[in-house]
């Protein structure tokens, strides 16, 4: 089972909380004769039950909602046996909630908006006016997130003492012993004998780190997004960024990342991930970018100390959890199938160790490792 969409898991939360609707949705690729969808979704009430193709959509606008409109259309079109096309994306404006409903789009959103109308459903729900307010109030917070995020990248350290837990990444006792217990209170960990824990669902906890990551941790992580100076294209400065990450020890993430481990997508972006005490203007002059709010290069700040990748042969690589995480941002579908790579070929092992009862008891080689390839992060 491959991770939902952070923008779906959440759009399915906000949806469930409504009386007598739950839902089962399947994220594999759902094939419409020449068009590809995102996954299937089943809606339960208890009268019906209800089918719709998911199509992940991200920051529409008034200038993409007319291809995303016509795209739908088109789906409505070759969808049979009483299938329908349904749009999830994250945070839609009033306005834009307004000309969805006037064009019979149906769609769910990450604030809660809704709009489901069929012969057995009709829900209608426009909170877009408060929507930013909710958004800006994590459930979880940044240090949580961290906690989460090292627990993705070894599940093993659950096996260990919350002591040992914080000294392995490095984060106060009382931070993590908070953590672990609002993730237990959240049915992310189930508790262990001896005060330990255990991941209750690995893929659920990487969805909600990835939908943490995107909405409440990546924007406290930016720093700027640029472009080359001139007419040059990220293409010109690819091979520069590998060389001078090396040497700067930044590392590399996102598609560019994403295309190195895999051999499968041609990048046209990256994330460079530059630890606080690097200093970023310097970087950027090396690689003769400037500041452009549209950039294909995004700067962010490192968090703790384990961004990096150190099972791979490329020295300076952001691990695979923040990778799969970025390509999330803006999911087309060259990077839909970038990420199930990403997920199959690096984070899939994770979700096994996490799920093997009796895997062993770490030892001093967990508190060694956080000690090396420091200087990376």
């Amino acid at each position: 089972m491959q991770p939902k969409h952070p923008w779906l898991q959440k759009s399915l939360e906000k949806l469930e909380k409504l009386p007598q609707i739950q839902t089962t949705a399947t994220v594999e690729p759902f094939q419409v004769d020449n068009a590809i969808a995102d996954g299937l979704l089943t809606i339960y009430t208890p009268q019906n039950k209800l089918e719709y193709i998911v199509e992940i959509k991200s920051h529409l606008t008034y200038e993409t909602l007319d291809v995303t409109i016509n795209y739908i259309n088109y789906l409505k079109q070759r969808l049979s046996n009483g299938q329908r096309p349904l749009l999830i994306t994250d945070v839609l404006s009033s306005a834009l909630v307004d000309e969805l409903v006037e064009q019979n789009i149906e769609f769910l959103d990450t604030t809660g908006n809704i709009y489901l109308n069929n012969s057995s459903i009709y829900i209608l729900i426009n909170n877009s006016f408060f929507s930013k307010k909710l958004l800006s109030t994590p459930k979880i917070t940044s240090r949580t997130l961290q906690v989460v995020y090292s627990l993705l990248q070894e599940p093993n350290i659950l096996k260990s003492l919350p002591i040992d837990i914080a000294k392995f990444i490095e984060m106060n006792l009382s931070t993590v012993k908070e953590s672990l217990e609002n993730l237990y209170e959240l049915n992310y960990l189930l508790r262990q004998p001896g005060g330990k824990y255990r991941i209750a669902n690995y893929v659920k906890l990487l969805e909600r780190w990835e939908m943490g990551y995107l909405e409440n941790l990546r924007p406290e992580l930016l720093i700027d997004t640029f472009n080359p100076i001139g007419n040059h294209h990220f293409s010109d400065v690819s091979q520069p960024i590998k060389n001078i990450a090396e040497t700067e020890q930044f590392l590399i993430g996102g598609e560019f990342a994403a295309a190195i481990l895999t051999g499968y997508l041609k990048p046209v972006s990256t994330v460079l991930h530059i630890s606080e005490q690097k200093n970023y203007r310097a970087i950027a002059t090396k690689l003769r970018l400037k500041p452009d709010p549209e950039g294909s290069i995004t700067i962010l700040k490192q968090f703790g100390t384990k961004n990096y990748y150190h099972n791979n042969q490329y020295q300076y690589i952001a691990d695979p959890l923040l990778i799969h995480a970025e390509l999330a941002l803006h999911p087309d579908e060259r990077l839909k199938e970038t990420a199930r790579r990403i997920y199959n070929q690096y984070i899939a092992a994770k979700r096994q160790i996490a799920e093997i009862e009796d895997y062993e008891q770490p030892t001093n080689h967990l508190r060694l490792k956080s000690k090396t390839n420091s200087h990376r992060s």
